[in-house]
């Protein structure tokens, strides 16, 4: 099932998406991280653990690759990953 997940989003609209947003968040992260850990209220294991999990799920997916193994294509599934590192944009620019 989650096979057949992976394979419709492996479009190349959707893992530009996801290259874009792991790119912003990561060049967020690299520039000034004391001005986004203002912005987020600081990283704790709250913040920073999903911001990490969520950049390298982006760039998993952006960069074309698919987990084989179905816990990896759970754990590496973009969609969760797009919902934190689009909240974490919001938060960050607002």
């Amino acid at each position: 099932m989650l096979d057949g997940l992976h394979d419709r989003l492996h479009k190349r609209v959707l893992m530009l998406l996801s290259l874009a947003l792991a790119l912003a968040c990561g060049g967020l992260v690299m520039w000034d991280p004391q001005a986004l850990a203002a912005k987020l209220g600081g990283f704790t294991v709250a913040t920073g653990l999903p911001l990490i999990w969520a950049t390298c799920t982006g760039f998993i997916h952006g960069m074309a690759f698919k987990p084989r193994f179905w816990l990896w294509q759970l754990v590496f599934f973009p969609p969760f990953a797009w919902v934190i590192m689009i909240v974490m944009l919001v938060q960050a620019f607002a």
